[in-house]
């Protein structure tokens, strides 16, 4: 076993060590909540159905008529059905926003019009409010300043998602996981329910699945050809990409690194040496689109704030060390960085998060011994349910549908973590070394992050369509694998 296979065992073996302990501390470590666990005995009963059928039944999985399908062709009907699935219930179903998301289209309107911000203090201390607002403002100005226009807007970014996912899905693993994956993803509960919220979860979890297509279709050319003309475009949409992702969620880092792993660490050395100058051009110039357009935006941002945005989270991480709440949002903390930021700092919000740094490094050394505890307890909180847009949504729904919602969000979510964690054993078998491990990296990293800052089941969105890869390995293969042409 060579080094580059034993990292990738060793990156599967992390991931497949957080999903389970997630869901365990989720699930069976909060039995007061008995619903999570039945919903899981129910994912995990239907998961052993699919697992016999694909074992014992594969004649009737093999989809001969998929096979003969243009991929373009199932690809469009696929989106055309996402559009209608979501579009139909986006104008069914407007719940009452919560106030983060209030925030967002109340910043996108302040745009607009070209007023000041009003909640201007607020925004300078988590300036990713300022990035979604920015984007969503564009389409205020041209389809009315509606809650309904963002719904309509997280529509358009889920079906792109659904693109992306599918693309991707069918260079990887061919026809059949690329529709089973598809359909996966417009069939996702809680998805549904955010899709009418003005949040930026849509937007940046669309964006993620951009960059790993770019990436994929770049460097794992299935010509072995110096192909200079389109590494310079994609790494140059690909870092414009992560740029947005940064300016709407502080996470364009990420998918960065895990590139840069997987390709130093991961890869297969003959493979990338035989494109050596496409892979170093396209890395290059990701990088440098990256931080070009990354200072552009700081310049936007302190302009809207008229104060440079802050360069630590330090309030988030102060949160995220909270031995009271398990990591989760506290109202004493947010009191302190008001209080800090209106007095001590006088609404600089560079010393004001710096001081917050500070303070977090004090309770990270007061609770050291519980910091083990905390973290297990943090995962559970981030993947130990899906019930996140229902929560959201509850103001809006009868304590029936609310269960309901919940519990049918949970059985699908459980049933994709329980897939993804076979095909993470399948990768491990078949010892994957293309620019898929970027996605098991990327994942983890996202995790790790999380871990360090405020903790809250919906920021798992964005993980949902790299597990649904995940799980689309562990579904029947195609005789080959091939591009959307």
């Amino acid at each position: 076993m060579n080094f580059q296979t034993s990292m990738r065992r060793i990156v599967l073996a992390i991931l497949l060590i957080l999903l389970g302990t997630g869901i365990f501390v989720g699930t069976v470590g909060n039995l007061w909540h008995k619903s999570y666990l039945a919903a899981l005995l129910l994912a995990s009963f239907l998961f052993i159905v699919i697992l016999i059928l694909i074992l014992y039944r594969r004649n009737m999985l093999q989809y001969s008529w998929l096979e003969k399908q243009n991929p373009m062709k199932v690809c469009l009907l696929l989106a055309l059905f996402n559009l209608l699935v979501n579009g139909i219930w986006v104008f069914t179903f407007q719940p009452i926003q919560a106030p983060d998301y209030q925030t967002f289209f109340e910043a996108a309107s302040d745009l607009v019009v070209g007023r000041p911000l009003a909640g201007k203090d607020y925004i300078a201390l988590f300036p990713h409010i300022l990035g979604y607002a920015a984007f969503l403002s564009i389409f205020l100005r041209f389809f009315g300043e509606s809650v309904l226009t963002a719904a309509l807007l997280n529509v358009f970014l889920t079906v792109l998602s659904g693109i992306f996912l599918y693309q991707i899905c069918l260079r990887y693993f061919g026809k059949k996981a690329a529709f089973i994956s598809n359909l996966l993803w417009i069939l996702c509960p809680s998805k549904l329910l955010y899709n009418t919220m003005s949040l930026s979860e849509p937007l940046y979890t669309c964006l993620l699945l951009l960059f790993f297509l770019l990436a994929s279709e770049t460097v794992d050319a299935v010509s072995m050809e110096e192909r200079i003309g389109r590494a310079t475009a994609s790494g140059f949409v690909a870092g414009l990409t992560l740029a947005m992702i940064n300016a709407a969620r502080p996470i364009g880092v990420i998918p960065i690194l895990a590139y840069l792993l997987w390709l130093l660490f991961l890869s297969d050395r003959k493979s990338i040496q035989d494109r050596k100058k496409t892979v170093f051009l396209f890395t290059l110039i990701v990088l440098a689109a990256y931080f070009s357009a990354g200072s552009l935006w700081k310049s936007y941002a302190a302009a809207r704030l008229e104060q440079a945005p802050p360069s630590v989270p330090g309030y988030s991480i102060y949160v995220g060390f909270n031995p009271k709440t398990q990591g989760s949002y506290a109202d004493e903390d947010m009191e302190l960085l008001q209080s800090r930021y209106f007095g001590e700092y006088d609404r600089n919000a560079e010393a004001t998060q710096q001081s917050m740094l500070r303070s977090a490094k004090g309770r990270i050394s007061d609770n050291k011994n519980n910091i083990p505890s905390l973290m297990i307890h943090k995962l559970g909180t981030l993947l130990g349910h899906d019930e996140g847009g229902a929560y959201y949504s509850k103001e809006s729904m009868s304590p029936g549908q609310y269960t309901l919602w919940c519990v049918i969000s949970n059985v699908w979510y459980y049933l994709i973590c329980l897939m993804a964690a076979a095909g993470c054993v399948r990768l491990w078998k078949t010892d994957r070394c293309d620019s898929m491990m970027m996605i098991p990296l990327c994942i983890i990293g996202i995790i790790l992050a999380q871990l360090m800052v405020e903790v809250a089941a919906r920021y798992h969105y964005c993980l949902i369509p790299m597990l649904i890869l995940l799980a689309a390995s562990f579904t029947p293969r195609s005789h080959s694998a091939g591009r959307v042409r």
